[in-house]
């Protein structure tokens, strides 16, 4: 199957059922006779910008980020509002803590905008550390972040 196909059977199953996991995602495809393994979809999550909200039961399930229209600086200071849960400085490091699922969207987002205080990101399931070449430029990142957070 075509990736643009898949795409639009993941975009089409998220918005008919609360899907919190991967492994939810992949029976879902099974049942729509698609057939893809755990890397293709974490790849498909990633490159759809999907992210993990919270319902109104309180139950966590992917959703399509929503905000196309704005900047990439925009759609961080949006993300950042919804879904960091810590924000931490060590030393050269900036640590951001997400609700599960989004840290990927942070550091793809951080990768996207040239700060010059950033020399990279590292991202996993609900944590990005932005790093920095020294604590000066840590703490200007810091206090960047920090305006947008809501936690």
């Amino acid at each position: 199957m075509k990736k643009s196909n898949r795409q639009l059977a993941i975009k089409q199953i998220i918005n008919n059922y609360d899907v919190s996991t991967q492994e939810e995602l992949l029976h879902y495809l099974k049942e729509e006779g698609v057939e893809a393994t755990q890397a293709t979809i974490s790849r498909d999550i990633k490159e759809m910008h999907l992210v993990k909200t919270t319902t109104s039961s309180g139950n966590v399930k992917y959703a399509l980020f929503q905000n196309n229209k704005m900047s990439t600086e925009e759609k961080l200071q949006s993300t950042l509002g919804e879904v960091t849960i810590k924000l931490t400085r060590v030393q050269f490091l900036t640590i951001l803590m997400t609700i599960p699922g989004n840290a990927h969207v942070i550091g793809a987002l951080m990768d996207a905008i040239d700060f010059p205080e950033k020399v990279g990101t590292i991202a996993g399931n609900d944590t990005c550390i932005i790093i920095s070449k020294n604590e000066e430029d840590a703490v200007k990142m810091y206090d960047y972040l920090h305006k947008w957070i809501n936690a």
